[in-house]
């Protein structure tokens, strides 16, 4: 294939993707992210890799867009969104990684914040994941679960074991013969643009709820 052949192929398979994506599960998933807000919850975002950038613009979005009026001139006096997200500090992740182990880099973290079922009933946690696998982030929902956190993960691949803990899981499902992403990194780099696509979604429909 010549480059331009190759562009087309991407655009292509993420115009399939996006096709078969369940809107019915990201709604649900907002409706969470909603009442969270209204109850005054906390949001916790985690992720490993490509996914950590787009946790962390998410938790930047999350905590600003919705309350900035569309001309930028000025932000709103809404009550803002309380938003944590478990990547941004260096010393946390390699403190924590380096004394107990890079599998409980998020679950360790979140131990700060957790205090009862009754006081976190209305905390949520989104996970992004390429495979739905990875051990520091079902370590994290399986921590989180015990004080009655929604749980919420955004992947690919089937969705892996989180599928089957994480109380919603949002499955962004295909394959792809693009470069870069094919054998293990399969639909990698489709996962990730729609990771985004989803916060971009989510952040979206926060700022019209605000606004009523």
């Amino acid at each position: 294939m010549n480059n331009r052949d190759l562009i087309k192929l991407y655009f292509d398979e993420k115009a399939s993707i996006a096709n078969n994506i369940d809107i019915e599960t990201i709604n649900t998933l907002c409706e969470k992210l909603l009442d969270t807000y209204d109850n005054d919850g906390t949001v916790f975002v985690m992720a490993n890799g490509g996914g950590a950038s787009a946790a962390e613009g998410f938790a930047t979005d999350l905590r600003t867009h919705p309350f900035v009026l569309d001309d930028k001139s000025e932000t709103t006096n809404i009550r803002r969104l309380k938003v944590v997200a478990l990547t941004e500090s260096s010393g946390a992740l390699t403190g924590i990684s380096n004394d107990i182990g890079y599998d409980f880099i998020f679950s360790e973290q979140l131990k700060n914040f957790m205090r009862s079922s009754e006081i976190n009933k209305n905390d949520m946690v989104i996970a992004f994941s390429g495979s739905g696998n990875s051990k520091n982030i079902i370590n994290a929902i399986n921590y989180v679960k015990e004080y009655s956190v929604f749980t919420g993960c955004i992947s690919g691949r089937g969705g892996g074991k989180l599928k089957d803990i994480a109380d919603l899981s949002v499955i962004i499902q295909g394959t792809s013969n693009f470069p870069g992403q094919t054998g293990k990194n399969d639909n990698n780099f489709h996962i990730e643009d729609f990771q985004v696509s989803i916060t971009h979604i989510l952040t979206g429909m926060l700022r019209k709820h605000v606004e009523k």
